[in-house]
């Protein structure tokens, strides 16, 4: 039985390092690919970018050769008029009445940088764009009717008399979520004989911009288009949209250009890694949209939100954010927003994780220390469970001897070998369970701490000592092309050091190699993990070494007192 669980844990471990190289060779084969499809269409996005009456289409090719294409009007006359508050600038445009960008002041583009990062900087629509179809929007110039420090309002009307004013309103400096801005769309149709109402046979779609992929996102997970329908969230990644061969041939699907649903949507919006782009309608939507799309080497994910206008007057208000997923920000917003963090099952750990780092750090202002210092407290929590494992553990170290002739004297007999096991324990005072509390424990605060730090916009592009940005790994050079991390190679380090000062619970030879495959499985799996998390990782194996050697030293000197 022994040798089985050696096999069982050697193949696991070979298993997860092929799992590694197919889903590197994936990844290569997808950049490759975009590669190749950004050298087709880099001529057609340059010149897109600058304002002229053309038509410019907005592609989501996809590895099949399927796309849903997007024609964009561009008139020679558009208009830019910026608003702005402490937090975000924006760019509006006479075109559609809509949004060109949206520049968030206290979050900068690149590490080191001095442009902030800017929302829908991308060639295509401009955000909240209106259409009567997906296929058709109104991107024909709107006239600015009204201009003050926060508000601007648009107005057109169409060939067909229909009546177009759209307001906006942005939130002052000391609003409580500056990042929110106000709006408010008004249609007005002429009425028509024959079929009583234009409205009867229309729909208003609204477009909520372009979100391009992050580059820390190696896997592309966190580039989603997100419905949320009043009890839950769905959520379309890019690879929704590709052909796929599913794993071991389960939930492969076809390529699809585009995907569209009829639901109820309190909500819809786009997220990368750090940023999102929420459109919360007074009145839910009745439908979604969302397709990818190309600018040079950058997928790009875009969605509309469907409305349905069936009086001849319609007003739609609505708000719309564009910042950081800031859970408390988003949680405040009052319709479940803050699901866009996506925290997962464990997601009460990661909020309370979240909240005592933000009270430590605005004592602190240093994000690695306060991470630091988030590992001491959790420790220092878990102090008297972790005293328990080690004294279980030292206890059954003394008893694998006993244990070992137990079993083999009642190796044909397993009900009375469990009623011997269990009173050798009893006579011993081991808890078996004891030693499991603390990993048991440990598991959802690595989990909640994982699905936490992954997509905190307050710590990307922090440095701390080496580390120049705790969203990312570590990486300090390359050999060849593969990167040298430092902060997981420690971490690997810090668990040798600390199963070599670690009572084994047990004398067999093959569970012993299985228990010294740990730090390099852990290594394995962390290697390009964000260097936060790792840091975590690294300062908990560091006091658990200090936590065991004072546990030995307490120890041994009991034990020479009642030899006294």
């Amino acid at each position: 039985m022994d040798k089985k669980n050696l096999i069982f844990g050697l193949s696991c471990l070979f298993g997860a390092f092929s799992l590694f190289i197919y889903q590197g060779k994936q990844l290569q084969q997808q950049a490759i690919l975009r590669q190749s499809q950004a050298a087709d269409e880099e001529v057609a996005n340059v010149e897109g970018l600058q304002p002229k009456s053309d038509v410019v289409p907005m592609s989501s090719e996809l590895s099949n050769g399927s796309e849903f294409q997007l024609l964009i009007f561009k008139p020679t006359d558009e208009r830019l008029i910026v608003l702005e508050n402490d937090a975000v600038r924006v760019t509006f445009t006479t075109v559609g009445g809509g949004i060109r960008t949206v520049e968030l002041k206290k979050f900068s583009a690149t590490r080191g940088g001095t442009e902030p990062y800017c929302f829908n900087d991308t060639v295509g629509l401009p955000a909240l764009t209106l259409g009567w179809n997906k296929e058709k929007t109104l991107t024909q110039n709107f006239d600015v009717t009204r201009q003050t420090e926060d508000v601007i309002q648009f107005r057109a009307v169409l060939e067909d008399g229909t009546n177009i004013v759209r307001g906006y309103q942005l939130p002052s400096s000391k609003n409580k979520n500056p990042y929110a801005i106000q709006t408010e769309i008004s249609v007005t149709q002429p009425q028509n004989i024959e079929s009583k109402t234009v409205a009867d046979k229309r729909s208003l779609w609204v477009f909520l911009g372009s979100m391009p992929e992050m580059p820390g996102d190696k896997y592309r997970e966190h580039l989603n288009f997100c419905a949320y329908d009043g009890k839950g969230m769905d959520c379309k990644r890019l690879a929704d949209f590709e052909t796929s061969n599913g794993f071991l041939g389960l939930g492969g699907h076809e390529a699809h250009p585009y995907i569209e649903a009829n639901m109820s949507c309190a909500w819809g919006a786009l997220k990368d890694q750090f940023f999102t782009a929420i459109l919360t309608p007074k009145t839910p939507a009745v439908g979604c949209f969302s397709f990818p799309s190309k600018q040079g080497e950058r997928s790009l994910m875009q969605g509309f939100l469907k409305f349905e206008l069936t009086q001849p007057s319609t007003v739609l208000g609505a708000t719309y954010y564009v910042g950081p997923k800031d859970y408390l920000l988003l949680e405040h917003m009052g319709q479940r927003q803050d699901e866009l963090m996506q925290f997962g099952f464990f997601g009460a750990v990661s909020k309370v994780l979240l909240m005592t780092m933000h009270g430590i750090h605005s004592v602190i202002h240093n994000w690695g220390w306060t991470i630091l210092i988030l590992t001491v407290i959790i420790k220092l929590l878990m102090w008297p469970v972790t005293q328990m494992q080690l004294r279980s553990s030292k206890k059954m170290a003394t008893i694998q001897e006993p244990l070992k002739i137990l079993r083999e004297k009642y190796k044909d007999n397993p009900q009375k070998l469990q009623t011997e096991t269990m009173k050798l324990f009893k006579e011993n005072r081991i808890n078996p369970a004891s030693g499991c509390l603390p990993a048991v424990i440990q598991i959802p605060i690595f989990i909640g701490l994982y699905y936490m730090l992954r997509s905190a916009s307050e710590i990307r592009f922090q440095p701390f000592l080496w580390v120049r940005d705790l969203s990312m790994p570590d990486t300090v050079g390359y050999l060849g092309s593969f990167p040298i991390n430092i902060m997981p190679l420690l971490m690997g380090v810090t668990m040798v050091v600390q199963m070599k000062v670690t009572p084994m619970p047990s004398t067999d030879s093959a569970q012993q190699k299985i228990f010294m495959l740990m730090p390099f499985i852990f290594l394995f799996f962390c290697y390009n993990f964000p260097a936060a998390l790792v840091l975590y990782w690294t300062v908990q194996n560091l006091f658990t070494i200090v936590q065991n050697k004072l546990t030995y030293r307490q120890g041994s000197t009991t034990l020479q007192q009642q030899k006294v």
